[in-house]
């Protein structure tokens, strides 16, 4: 019987002082939020300038428009060709990616190869065919 009194008084005396924590915790949030409500604000207008509107979108030129019409077998394996003939390394390309293009007529794709090769390619607005240039980024581990 005095097991079970000692378990009930230390577990009765721990609720009491979590008790008292929690109150105290609660009792100062409650002071400061009172402090911050009542505290004289030192706040200065924004001079902030209104965010500009989103820019338009520009449509893709002729080539980018041939290129996304192809199916994907067609598309990756143009690419691949693309590359090849620039000399550029690339075994295979595995993915593709339409950045956007410029007001000038410019796009700019993201090409990246099964051998970690990545390349960026600018397509000029008048560009035939796959007259294009193209910058390497350096391989995937090196």
């Amino acid at each position: 019987m005095l097991k079970r009194s000692l378990i009930v008084f230390l577990a009765v005396a721990a609720s009491v002082v979590v008790a008292s924590a929690v109150w105290r915790v609660l009792d100062a949030d409650l002071r400061l939020n009172k402090a911050h409500a009542t505290a004289p604000s030192t706040a200065v207008p924004s001079t902030a300038a209104a965010p500009e509107p989103f820019k338009t979108v520009h449509v893709p030129n002729q080539t980018t428009t041939r290129i996304l019409a192809m199916d994907r077998a067609k598309h990756l394996a143009f690419w691949t060709l693309f590359l090849k003939n620039e000399k550029l390394a690339c075994d295979a390309v595995v993915r593709t990616t339409y950045q956007g293009g410029t007001e000038s007529g410019v796009d700019n794709w993201n090409v990246r190869c099964r051998d970690g090769y990545q390349y960026s390619v600018n397509i000029e607005p008048n560009a035939q065919d796959a007259v294009c240039t193209g910058y390497p980024f350096a391989r995937n581990g090196e």
